[in-house]
């Protein structure tokens, strides 16, 4: 009988890891989605830059001062 405890015990253990598991993959999804949505967000705006830029002409590296391309 001790030997079939054991083996629910060990199932048990199984079942709360694996929970434990899919908590932990959902908080991961939900960071990633949400980084995601940021990093689109970034994009927009560099996009909108970058239009803005190009109206004005070529614009200039700040690291360098040399102008940046411009691609269409």
């Amino acid at each position: 009988m001790e030997e079939y405890q054991g083996v629910g015990k060990s199932l048990w253990d199984l079942v709360e890891g694996q929970e434990r598991n899919m908590a932990q993959l959902e908080r991961i999804g939900a960071t990633m989605e949400q980084r995601w949505s940021l990093k689109g967000e970034v994009g927009k705006e560099e996009s909108r830059n970058d239009m803005e830029g190009s109206k004005d002409g070529p614009r200039e590296s700040q690291e360098e001062g040399t102008p940046l391309s411009v691609s269409c």
